[in-house]
């Protein structure tokens, strides 16, 4: 795929977005960027759509044509990647990528499908929930001082470092003989493997968020560092001796 192709492959996601005049202005950043596809979650009812077209200029179509779901899931369900933004530190932010090192990385899998890129609400950012549902978490650098970018900023900023990476050398990547898979499927697979978790008392319900982070970021990476290992491995123990005890109830 021509690598100015796969930034049509990008959807730009606002999630719970408050004013119209940032998803208007998303929509201009957008067009500069060559990215094309916008999803809107949840956004607030009072949006004001007439200021939203003002600020997107020459980019009235692309805020015609968005799509709006009720769910961050639904809206990612066809997505090969998800990243989400995330300014802030926290149990679920810990792992995060800088915007311009992940951007050649971002636009190789936007080359065999769409991917997502994801921002939160205003005045909230994304739930650690929503970041559950990311392949990526994805942080713009910014003065410690004040490292909170406007709405519209963070997708222009974004979008930017695409671009540049489309304009930019190709990666070489390792063709798969099977195709990437969605973020519903891995999200299907990581439920059965909650589940299955829950049963063999690896975790407890009070703790299944922390570790399905730990599980999605492995499954999402690969097995990268002695945390990810001992994860993995502590996993699979827990299923041995589940199995020992079911075998000795029998």
């Amino acid at each position: 795929m021509n690598r100015r192709k796969a930034l049509e492959n990008l959807r730009v996601v606002l999630v719970g977005t408050l004013y119209g005049g940032n998803v208007g202005s998303a929509c201009r950043a957008m067009a500069n960027c060559g990215v094309r596809e916008l999803r809107l979650v949840a956004p607030d009812p009072g949006l004001t759509w007439e200021f939203a077209e003002r600020m997107a200029v020459h980019a009235t179509d692309i805020l015609a044509e968005r799509r709006t779901f009720a769910t961050l899931a639904e809206a990612v369900a066809d997505c090969v990647a998800v990243a989400g933004t995330s300014r802030r530190g926290g149990l679920y932010r810990r792992h995060f990528a800088d915007s311009r090192e992940v951007a050649p990385e971002l636009l190789g899998l936007a080359e065999t499908g769409p991917v997502a890129l994801v921002f939160g609400r205003e005045d909230k950012g994304l739930l650690n929930e929503e970041l559950l549902l990311c392949t990526h978490v994805v942080q713009i650098p910014a003065s410690p001082d004040y490292p909170s970018y406007n709405l519209a900023q963070s997708v222009l900023l974004l979008c930017h470092e695409l671009y540049r990476a489309a304009a930019g050398p190709a990666r070489n990547r390792e063709l798969e003989s099977s195709p990437p898979a969605t973020a519903d499927l891995r999200g299907r697979m990581l439920a059965k493997l909650r589940a299955y978790l829950l049963a063999t008392g690896f975790m407890q319900e009070d703790n299944a968020d922390h570790m399905m982070e730990g599980f999605g970021r492995v499954f999402a990476r690969g097995v990268r560092t002695e945390a990810d290992a001992k994860l993995v491995m502590g996993a699979v123990q827990q299923a041995g001796w589940a199995l020992d005890a079911a075998k000795r109830r029998g």
